[in-house]
């Protein structure tokens, strides 16, 4: 019972990090900043509206915020998801199996969802 929870838990985590949005701010002020001075203004603006959600635009409120930080909103790049829908369980008809990699061990896990 504790691996097939530790099973689901580590295939419903790399689901749930399988893409990422990755908003593209461009520095707008005379003098040169690095990522560090835009990671700083980003967890400034994180405080105050949130982080921005994969899937979701980012709202005008969070980038007026960078904007006043000295941080221009350029466009987002989004990374596309690789489905797989798995294959049918040989062993046990109508289970379909995932397999997945953790480190270095890879593993599969059947089930009806």
């Amino acid at each position: 019972m504790k691996r097939l929870a530790l099973i689901a838990l580590l295939l419903s985590g790399s689901a749930l990090s399988a893409h990422a949005d990755n908003d593209i701010y461009n520095n707008i002020l005379k003098q040169k900043r690095g990522d560090d001075a835009l990671h700083a203004d980003g967890a400034i603006c994180d405080a105050q509206f949130g982080e921005p959600q994969n899937g979701q635009m980012t709202s005008r409120q969070y980038k007026r915020c960078m904007l006043s930080h000295g941080w221009r909103f350029g466009h987002t790049i989004r990374e596309r998801v690789k489905r797989n829908d798995g294959y049918p369980d040989p062993d046990n008809p109508g289970l379909m199996c995932h397999d997945f990699k953790i480190g270095g061990v890879t593993g599969s896990s059947c089930s009806n969802f």
